[in-house]
């Protein structure tokens, strides 16, 4: 399928949900079984370059540009985060560089609501430097042939753990207006960086993206509260849902990332707000199957059922992240097609083929 006609159906995974629209499936293989890769990546030196290094982000892009096949609806998007929340750095949080992430809350900034640092966006940090430098060269090195993202800027109350740490859960209960105050602070700052960045992707003409990979002609933002799975749906109400609903009524159009079980008692909530376009769901860990090592999530289980129902039933769309394959059958004929996005990963050329022409035959409308 070509990009302009893969553009085409993430146009139509952007409208309201439509009876008999279809799903839509992205797989994502090696681009041959040869076993050889047209492109050879040397590992970073270190996680200075790992994290810091344009030029590896960039080389990164073209390794996955030239060694991946991009399936059906995938779309190859690149790398431009700092872990998750990396604003939290930019407001004074000290950061660590990990292999698979970077951590911003290993010591909170805000030790008292008495003494608040001002809550301004660090243009001079290297973080921000680092960031700024990542989107602008990806979006020069694109060439039409990938689409670059907006960085994980992070949700607000996720950025606000980080600054406060443990504290803010009783912060809620005793300090709600100095902690609603600081909300609509790191919101007015979201919004600013967000669009900072979306001036600097607009003019490639490959659409908005972020790590959730769809594409929309107009920006969008993946918003999300992981520490809403420590406070109640009253608190979630009064304090997170107001904050979902500025952001994403300002940007016109979102996906929210519920992350596991514990955020299951909010969906309703964010069921109802007008500009949450779809949910992105994130099961546990299955550890029963299979080495317990291994990382394996169930995107069929009767709770996954059970929430894309009742998120299609309130005419939003889902999208699903990382499902393996022999599960797509199972969702797709318990919950129906119409406005589900599913990305999976197949071992081989040959599988992703195969699972494509099955798709086409019992669950895209092409």
């Amino acid at each position: 399928m070509d990009d302009s006609t893969k553009r085409d159906r993430f146009r139509r995974f952007w409208q309201p949900l439509e009876k008999g629209e279809g799903g839509y499936l992205a797989v994502i293989s090696p681009i041959d079984d040869s076993g050889l890769l047209p492109y050879k990546l040397d590992p970073p030196a270190d996680l200075h370059e790992l994290w810091m290094s344009t030029e590896y982000r960039v080389k990164k892009a073209e390794a996955d540009a030239q060694n991946t096949f991009w399936g059906q609806d995938a779309v190859q998007t690149v790398s431009t985060h700092f872990g998750a929340g990396a604003h939290a750095a930019l407001l004074g949080a000290p950061y660590e560089l990990r292999e698979s992430t970077v951590w911003f809350d290993l010591n909170p900034p805000i030790k008292s609501w008495d003494k608040v640092p001002d809550l301004k966006t660090n243009r001079d940090h290297e973080i921000y430097k680092a960031i700024d430098a990542h989107t602008r060269a990806l979006c020069a090195a694109s060439k039409g042939r990938y689409a670059v993202p907006v960085t994980d800027i992070g949700g607000q109350y996720d950025v606000l753990f980080s600054l406060r740490g443990e504290e803010l859960l009783s912060d809620f209960l005793d300090y709600p207006d100095e902690v609603l105050a600081a909300q609509a602070q790191l919101d007015d700052l979201f919004i600013d960086w967000f669009d900072e960045l979306c001036g600097i992707i607009e003019p490639t003409g490959c659409g908005y993206t972020g790590w959730i990979p769809t594409i929309h002609d107009d920006p969008w933002y993946p918003l999300q509260c992981d520490m809403s799975v420590m406070i109640s749906p009253k608190m979630f109400e009064k304090f997170v849902l107001p904050s979902v609903d500025k952001i994403s009524t300002a940007i016109g159009q979102s996906i929210f990332h519920l992350d596991g079980p514990g955020q299951f008692q909010h969906l309703d909530m964010l069921l109802s707000l007008k500009y949450i376009h779809a949910i992105q769901w994130v099961p546990l860990p299955d550890t029963e199957i299979g080495n317990p090592d291994y990382y394996f999530q169930d995107f069929a289980d009767e709770l996954s059922l059970a929430i894309y129902k009742k998120t299609l039933a309130a005419g939003k769309k889902l999208a699903l992240l990382g499902v393996w394959p022999h599960q797509i059958p199972v969702i797709y004929n318990e919950v129906g097609t119409d406005g589900v996005f599913i990305q999976t990963v197949c071992k081989t050329r040959k599988e992703a083929d195969d699972l494509i022409d099955c798709a086409k035959k019992n669950w895209i409308k092409v």
